[in-house]
C-alpha cells in the first residue's frame, strides 16, 4: 500500500457513489466501490451525451434587441426582462450521460478483516486489500492514458471465483465476441430534458439517432476455467485475474451526425484492446504510472500535520466538521484536485465539465454541462499555477469550436461581428442562450471570460507561438465586445442588455429584475479582454490599426468601477438595492480575482470596497455552495486576509463528500450533488495563499495562515515563465528557488529584505520601490532567494 500523504484511504467499502473512488485518463473514467462480495465500477466516456447537431439560433431575437434596450434605458427593467425571456432565448442544451457498469460478483463467502481501500494520487491507481478465509485478497484499478484502456487485476493467495457482468442505464445489448471477451453496444437518447425541467417523459430515444457507444471486456487468467455465457464471464482459478476494458463512442465532432456509423469506434476499441492484451498487465501498469507520475509529481506540498495521515480520509473530514485543525488534509485536498484535473482533462479529450468526467445520472445536475458564468473557468484556475498546463488545452479546443458556432449566434441574435457564447454549453457547442430566467440564461459574455484562459496560458509560459495561434480567437471575441457596447445616456459605452449572473436587484420602482445596463462583471471582462488584445497586438506586431484604435477608444469611454452606498464595490451600473444580499455569486469581484483589474497594492480604495462586498455577502449567508466557498478562498487570499482564507479552506473541507469530492449544497436542491469546480477552485485558492504573481509582480506566502506556520511547496508556476519552490518556518520565508523557463526579469514584492543567490554567489538586484526588487534571469537557470539576515 502507498504513502499516506498522497493517498485517500478508507477502512470499509463504499456504500454510495459519493464514497466511491475516481479514476480516469481524461476521456474514460470509472468510480470504484471496493466491495468484497460485489465490486461495482461505474464508467463514463467524455463524448457520451444525448442529442445530435441541431440549429439553435433564434431569428426572432434581433427584432427585439433595440426595443429591449430602449426599455432598459427608460428604467423599465422588469418589462425588458420579460420580453427577453419570451422572445430572445433558445432551446435547452443536452446532457452528459453515464456509460455503464462493470460488476464483479465474488463467489467466495466468509468474514472479512484488515480491509483497506485507497486511491494513490501519485500513481493514479485505486486499490483494495482485505483478508478472508485466511487468505489475502487484493485488487488494483487504473485507466491508462497511454494505452486507452481500463485495467483491473484481482489477486488471491487462494482460489478466485468471480463473475463479470456488463450493463448500462441506457439502451444496450451484450454479446459474446470470443471465448474470453464480451462487447456491450448501445445508443444514447436523442433528447434529455435538463433535471431542472419537470416532465413525465424527460428521456427520449429515436431509432437511428443519437450517439452509439460500446464497451469491450477481455479477461486474462493465469490458470483455471473461464466461461462466457448469458452476457457474463465467469472465472474460477488461482493466482491472478486481469480484466481489460475499452470504451468508444460514435461521436466524430460537434457538427457531424453521430448515428451515421458505429464501425470506426468498434474497430478502434478492438485494436486498443488487442494491443493492451499483448502488452500484459505489468507493462500496462508501468507505462501508466510513468505517464501519470511525470505530470502529477511536478508539484509537492507539505503543510505539516502528517500524524493525521494514519486516520482514514472520511474520519478526517468528519473531524474538520468538529473544529479539528488538519493542515495535512488541506495539502491532500490540494493534490486530490490536481489529480482530478489530470484525470478529466488531457490533450485531445473534452474539457472537464461540471463533474469532470464522473457522472452516474441520466439526468445529471444542470446537464453536467460546461457552465461558463463561473464554473468551467474555476475548473481551470489551477491548471497553470498547479503545473498542469497541458490539461488546459482541451478548454482551448472548446473555445476554438465555439468561435464557429458563436459567430452565427453573434450575427443572428445581436447583429454583431465576432463570436459569443452564453452560460450553458454542451457537446454540440451550443453558443445561444437557453430558456429560462434571463438572470442566468441571458449572458453573452462567455467569450470574453474564456479568452482570459488563453491569456493565462501565455502569461505563465511566455510562449509567443501559442499566442500567435490563439490571438485570432481573442480578437474575434473582442470584435463582438466592441459591437455589443452601446452608448448610454451619459455618453459612456455599456453592455445592454446586461445581467450579473444569476443575481437580482430591486429597481427604484420596487420591481425585482436581473436585466439592466453595464453591470460591473461585463465591464471588467471586456476591459480585461481589450487590454490583453492590445498587449498581444504589441507582442505580435499586429498592424490592424483600425481594430487597435477601436479598443483604445472603447477603453476610454467605458464606465469606471464605482463604490456604492455601503462602501461596497457596485455590482450594477446603478447602486441598486440587492434582492438577495447573501447571493452565492460575487460576479463583480472577477475584477479582484481571477482578473487583476483591482489589486491590493495599486488600487487600495477599490480593494477595500471588495472587502466590504465580501463581508456583506457573508453577513447575509453567502458562500453556501461549494464553488462559492472555493472562490472565497481565492478572493480573501488576494486581499492578504490569511485567516479568512484559511477559514474557507476548512469550510470547504468540512463540506466534502466522503470521497473528497466537492458537495454542492444548493439551497433549492435537496439531492446529493458533486461539482468538481469546488475541488479545483479550492486548489487555486490554496495556491493563491502560498504564491501570487498577478499585477506584474510575484509574492511569496502572501496569505499564509497561522495554522500553516511551517511548510514547503515545490513546483508551483508564476506568471512570467517561472517555476517556484518555497520553504518557510515560523510563518516566514526560509528560502525560495525559482527556475526561469523564459529568461524574463523577475519582479518580487517582499515582506522583508532578501538577497538573490546563484551558484553560491549573490547577484545584483535593483530596488524598484520599498519592498519591491527586480533582477534579470536566463532561461533554464535557477536562483535562490533568502532573507538578507540569512545570507551565508
Amino acid at each position: 500500500m502507498s504513502d499516506k500523504s498522497t493517498a485517500l484511504w478508507y477502512a470499509q467499502p463504499a456504500k454510495s457513489w459519493f464514497q466511491a473512488l475516481p479514476v480516469g485518463n481524461g476521456r474514460f473514467g470509472g468510480m470504484m466501490y471496493g466491495g468484497t462480495d460485489r465490486e461495482r465500477i461505474q464508467m463514463n466516456e467524455d463524448t457520451l451525451w444525448s442529442g445530435e447537431p441541431k440549429e439553435t439560433v433564434n431569428r426572432e431575437a434581433a427584432e427585439y434587441l433595440d426595443v429591449v434596450r430602449e426599455m432598459i434605458f427608460a428604467g423599465k427593467y422588469a418589462e425588458a426582462e420579460a420580453l427577453i425571456e419570451r422572445h430572445m432565448e433558445g432551446p435547452e442544451i443536452e446532457s452528459y450521460v453515464p456509460l455503464g457498469d462493470l460488476d464483479l460478483i465474488m463467489e467466495e463467502a466468509g468474514e472479512v478483516s484488515n480491509y483497506r481501500r485507497e486511491l494513490n494520487l501519485a500513481e493514479g491507481i485505486a486499490r483494495v486489500q482485505y483478508s478472508q478465509n485466511n487468505a489475502v485478497h487484493s485488487r488494483e484499478l487504473f485507466v491508462s492514458a497511454v494505452d486507452q484502456v481500463m485495467a483491473i487485476r484481482l489477486h488471491s493467495e487462494r482460489n478466485i471465483s468471480v463473475s463479470a457482468v456488463l450493463s448500462s442505464p441506457l439502451q444496450y445489448e451484450v454479446k459474446k465476441v470470443t471465448w474470453n471477451q464480451l462487447i456491450l453496444t448501445g445508443r444514447s437518447p436523442v433528447r434529455i430534458l435538463p433535471n431542472t425541467v419537470k416532465s413525465s417523459d424527460p428521456v427520449h430515444y429515436e431509432e437511428g439517432k443519437g450517439i452509439g457507444f460500446n464497451i469491450r471486456l477481455t479477461v486474462i487468467i493465469d490458470k483455471g476455467r473461464l466461461e462466457v455465457s448469458g452476457g457474463r464471464i465467469r472465472v474460477s482459478g488461482t493466482g491472478t485475474v486481469t480484466f481489460l476494458l475499452t470504451a468508444e463512442t460514435s461521436f466524430q465532432g460537434y457538427d457531424k451526425d453521430p448515428a451515421l456509423s458505429d464501425k470506426p469506434s468498434l474497430q478502434l476499441g478492438e485494436a486498443r484492446l488487442a494491443k493492451a492484451a499483448s502488452l500484459g498487465y505489468e507493462q500496462l501498469k508501468e507505462r501508466h504510472i510513468n505517464d501519470h507520475a511525470a505530470r502529477f509529481c511536478k508539484v509537492s506540498l507539505d503543510l505539516g500535520g502528517q500524524e493525521r495521515n494514519n486516520l482514514p480520509t472520511d474520519v478526517r473530514i468528519e473531524a474538520i466538521k468538529n473544529g479539528v485543525e488538519d493542515p495535512g488534509l488541506a495539502a491532500l485536498f490540494f493534490q486530490y484536485g490536481r489529480y482530478l484535473l489530470l484525470s478529466s482533462s488531457r490533450i485531445g479529450t473534452q474539457p472537464a465539465n461540471l463533474q469532470g468526467i464522473w457522472n452516474d445520472s441520466i439526468r445529471p445536475p444542470w446537464c453536467s454541462s460546461w457552465t461558463t458564468n463561473i464554473n468551467v473557468e474555476m475548473n481551470y484556475w489551477p491548471a497553470e499555477v498547479g503545473n498542469l498546463a497541458e490539461c488546459h488545452l482541451p478548454l482551448f479546443d472548446l473555445i476554438e469550436d465555439l468561435q464557429h458556432t458563436g459567430r452565427k449566434a453573434a450575427d443572428v441574435h445581436y447583429r454583431c461581428e465576432g463570436w459569443t457564447a452564453h452560460h450553458n454549453i454542451d457537446l454540440w457547442r451550443t453558443a445561444t442562450p437557453v430558456g429560462g430566467s434571463p438572470s442566468w440564461a441571458f449572458w453573452p459574455l462567455a467569450g470574453a471570460w474564456l479568452c482570459q484562459h488563453i491569456w493565462e496560458h501565455y502569461a505563465y509560459s511566455q510562449d509567443e507561438m501559442f499566442l500567435k495561434r490563439a490571438y485570432p480567437v481573442m480578437k474575434e471575441a473582442a470584435r463582438f465586445g466592441l459591437d455589443w457596447l452601446v452608448e448610454a445616456k451619459d455618453g459612456s459605452l455599456v453592455t445592454c442588455p446586461s445581467t450579473s449572473p444569476e443575481n437580482f436587484f430591486i429597481a427604484p420602482d420596487g420591481q425585482k429584475s436581473s436585466v439592466t445596463q453595464g453591470v460591473t462583471m461585463d465591464i471588467a471582462l471586456l476591459r480585461n479582454l481589450f487590454d490583453h488584445c492590445l498587449e498581444a497586438s504589441g507582442i505580435l506586431s499586429d498592424k490592424d490599426h483600425a481594430f487597435i484604435g477601436r479598443l483604445e477608444h472603447a477603453l476610454l469611454r467605458m464606465p469606471p468601477y464605482r463604490i456604492g452606498k455601503y462602501g461596497q464595490l457596485q455590482e450594477w451600473n446603478e447602486d441598486f438595492e440587492e434582492f438577495e444580499p447573501g447571493h452565492r455569486h460575487v460576479a463583480h469581484l472577477v475584477s479582484l480575482h481571477p482578473l487583476d483589474q483591482i489589486t491590493l497594492h495599486q488600487e487600495p480604495e477599490l480593494a477595500a470596497a471588495c472587502k466590504v462586498t465580501l463581508e456583506r455577502r457573508l453577513n447575509h449567508g453567502g458562500a453556501h455552495t461549494g464553488w462559492s466557498c472555493a472562490w472565497m478562498i481565492n478572493l480573501w487570499a488576494r486581499l492578504g486576509e490569511s485567516e479568512h482564507a484559511q477559514r474557507f479552506v476548512n469550510e470547504l473541507l468540512a463540506g466534502l463528500h466522503p470521497n473528497m469530492m466537492n458537495a454542492h449544497r444548493h439551497p433549492k436542491v435537496k439531492q446529493d450533488i458533486f461539482q468538481i469546480d469546488g475541488n479545483l477552485g479550492g486548489v487555486s485558492g490554496i495556491a493563491e495563499m502560498l504564491l501570487q504573481s498577478h499585477g506584474n509582480n510575484v509574492q511569496f506566502l502572501p496569505s499564509l495562515p497561522q495554522k500553516w506556520m511551517k511548510g514547503c511547496v515545490k513546483g508551483l508556476r508564476a506568471r512570467g515563465g517561472f517555476e517556484v519552490d518555497i520553504t518557510w518556518e515560523n510563518g516566514k520565508l526560509l528560502r525560495a528557488r525559482i527556475l526561469s523557463t523564459a529568461g524574463k526579469s523577475f519582479l518580487l514584492r517582499t515582506a522583508e529584505p532578501v538577497c538573490v543567490m546563484q551558484n553560491g554567489y549573490e547577484i545584483r538586484i535593483e530596488d524598484i520601490e520599498p519592498n519591491v526588487i527586480v533582477f534579470g534571469t536566463k532561461k533554464g537557470q535557477s536562483y535562490e532567494i533568502v532573507p538578507r539576515s540569512d545570507r551565508r
